[in-house]
């Protein structure tokens, strides 16, 4: 089969469509078939060697996907056999893909494999960071970093759904016409804290970035008293070391997310269900831009140096 491979960490060129043996599932697995592999932000880390860097070389990129059930490991419920699902699971970018089955989301009939692959991932995290830790509440004013990103403009989405005011921020001016449903936008410079003081004088009660580095130290200044900051990346690098002592004056709560928590099942579920039936029914929109496995450098390449908006989508087969 065709796989997305990298043998060496470094830039996008490392990266390579490459013959490799087809996997076989193990129990409690299945074999997916695959048709569209979304791509992320921890795809660039990951091949850069800052993200899951112990985990041996040669490796297939990719940690989410769309396609069809093909093969089925023991114990696994015939049921799922041809069915049409996205999934996470590493090595999603290749034709074929072992996933463990409570990872596989059964995929409706109104969208097809490009749109599958774009929900896993930056759906969920996105539904989770809101909702599940988040907390959000009609009233709320939210601050969405990287509101034109893929989890960003999801985000924007569903706290607007759920009654908050949204205040979007973009590394560019040139970003903020991609912001969709926001009720301010502002590019991150030398006035944005400001500007945020300026529309939210009181402080705004939930903070939501993957950003990292660049906004951490502003962050607790932003907040309103019992504030949440709810951080799910470091697209910009680690943040550095603070002083707790900083968030007492506020009683600040912060937290962060990881999608590869084993969360209890009817969390996990419940995620599922309302981001698949936001995404069927439009309340979710999401720009995709496909491109072909072999163009995944470009793809790479873009992403990392913040190029990109929405969600992009590595075709694999078809």
């Amino acid at each position: 089969m065709r796989a997305l491979r990298f043998s060496a960490f470094g830039g996008p060129d490392v990266l390579s469509v490459e013959d490799v043996p087809a996997p076989t599932p193990a129990a409690g697995e299945v074999v997916v078939e695959v048709h569209a592999g979304g791509l992320n932000f921890a795809d660039t880390e990951r091949r850069r060697g800052l993200y899951l860097a112990n985990e041996p070389l040669p490796e297939t990129s990719g940690f989410e996907g769309a396609g069809v059930v093909t093969e089925l490991g023991d114990g696994v419920a015939a049921e799922w056999r041809g069915r049409r699902v996205a999934f996470i699971a590493p090595r999603a970018h290749a034709e074929r893909c072992v996933v463990p089955v409570h990872k596989l989301m059964a995929l409706p009939d109104a969208l097809d494999f490009v749109q599958g692959a774009a929900v896993p991932v930056q759906g969920l995290t996105a539904w989770h960071v809101l909702h599940t830790l988040g907390r959000v509440q009609p009233g709320d004013v939210v601050l969405v970093h990287s509101a034109a990103g893929g989890v960003g403009r999801l985000l924007v989405q569903l706290a607007v759904e759920a009654g908050a005011t949204v205040i979007g921020s973009v590394s560019r001016e040139a970003k903020a016409a991609q912001v969709v449903g926001a009720h301010h936008v502002f590019a991150r410079g030398p006035a944005f804290a400001d500007e945020v003081r300026r529309v939210a004088p009181g402080g705004v009660t939930l903070v939501v970035e993957g950003v990292g580095a660049d906004v951490a130290l502003e962050t607790p200044r932003l907040l309103a008293p019992l504030g949440r900051w709810v951080t799910f990346g470091t697209a910009s690098g680690p943040v550095p070391a603070f002083d707790l002592e900083t968030l007492y004056e506020k009683s600040v709560t912060v937290s962060a997310f990881w999608l590869r928590t084993a969360l209890p099942r009817e969390v996990a579920a419940r995620a599922e269900r309302e981001v698949l039936a936001r995404w069927v029914d439009g309340r979710l929109r999401q720009s995709v831009t496909e491109c072909p496995l072999e163009d995944a450098a470009r793809a790479h390449r873009r992403l990392e140096a913040g190029l990109t908006t929405g969600k992009w989508v590595l075709r694999v087969r078809g």
